[in-house]
């Protein structure tokens, strides 16, 4: 198996895992729910991981569209769209959003990633895309996101995929099944 095959069956994988162990399991009236009662809600972590995932991707590496563009009538939200690349919650978001949608795009993101990695292979891994350039399309603060200007400046595009793509993904999938398990949703 080449290292293109593998991304591609990572983040096939993860998509699978979300939609079956996350999506199928957490009715979506039930996304908004705090484990716990506190924590952070499951739409949250969802939408939080597709626009790093879709601004890492698209913005930073494709120079593309990004694939909220095709989802924005049905989220909730369609300005702001730098609102979600923060760890923490932003909570207003989480009463505007749509469950239903934020599940959607999310899938939809990964798999737009996987099928363009299998039709153009891997990209040039070395290269240093302009990060800046990606953030400040979307209109993100400096201000309040500093921090995700001097992670993301000087990346190579292997980070993005490594990161961006896979670990991060993998890493809020394990958070989204943890509140699923706190919600009393385990199927084991």
């Amino acid at each position: 198996m080449d290292l293109g095959q593998w991304i591609v069956n990572d983040l096939r994988t993860l998509a699978s895992r979300l939609e079956g162990g996350v999506l199928g399991l957490i009715p979506p009236e039930r996304l908004r729910e705090r484990a716990d009662n506190g924590g952070i809600a499951s739409i949250y972590v969802l939408w939080h991981l597709a626009r790093h995932h879709d601004v890492a991707i698209n913005g930073v590496i494709r120079n593309t569209a990004a694939v909220v563009e095709n989802w924005t009538d049905r989220l909730g939200i369609g300005t702001d769209l730098w609102r979600g690349l923060a760890e923490a919650e932003d909570t207003d978001l989480v009463d505007i959003l749509d469950p239903e949608a934020v599940g959607g795009y999310t899938l939809n993101v990964i798999t737009s990633t996987a099928n363009w990695l299998e039709s153009n292979g891997i990209p040039d891994l070395v290269a240093t895309p302009d990060t800046t350039a990606a953030l400040q399309a979307i209109n993100t603060p400096e201000d309040r996101f500093g921090w995700l200007y001097k992670m993301w400046e000087g990346q190579t595009t292997a980070w993005f995929l490594q990161w961006s793509a896979v670990g991060h993904g993998m890493n809020h999938l394990g958070e989204l099944i943890s509140i699923r398990n706190r919600l009393g949703l385990s199927p084991f």
